[in-house]
């Protein structure tokens, strides 16, 4: 490969993505492929810390459950202004593995402040311990729940 043509991408990233490498190169913790869930769920955790930092403020921060055929699905809600607001349902990444409402919460504030929309976290249960179709049986639940307790006031502020 000719290396004039070879793009130096270390040179040409921004000031906040070279703190996120040196954030990683210092927190980095063990990275290798063969650790067991807990522990890549851990490290993933660890390194998610720094991506949650700073973001908006919500007028109203509330977590709660919504009962499931599989038991208590730990729900949080984001209200991005004291007004009732359209609901918008997030699920965190993960690939249904790792992750959950704390590693993905600075994403759902900022859903909830660009869109004005309450957002709704919901932390389904993960993989391998929780088979397939649970997680997505749960999302769809807790779904339903705020759909029929909207007149309720489930989801509004």
């Amino acid at each position: 490969m000719d290396p004039k043509n070879k793009v130096h991408v270390l040179e040409r990233i921004g000031d906040e993505m070279r703190a996120v490498l040196q954030f990683q190169q210092q927190n980095g913790g063990n990275t290798t492929a063969a650790l067991d869930y807990p522990s890549q769920r851990q490290n993933y955790i660890d390194e998610r810390k720094y991506w949650n930092e700073q973001g908006p403020e919500m007028a109203k921060t509330v977590s709660d459950t919504v009962t499931t055929d599989y038991g208590e699905v730990g729900v949080r809600l984001y209200y991005p202004a004291c007004k009732p607001a359209p609901v918008l349902f997030y699920l965190h990444g993960g690939g249904f593995i790792l992750g959950n409402l704390d590693t993905h919460d600075r994403i759902m504030r900022l859903l909830a402040h660009y869109s004005g929309c309450t957002v709704i976290g919901i932390d389904y249960s993960l993989s391998p311990e929780a088979r397939f179709p649970q997680a997505i049986e749960e999302t769809v639940a807790v779904c339903r729940f705020f759909n029929q307790h909207a007149d309720d006031g489930a989801a509004s502020n």
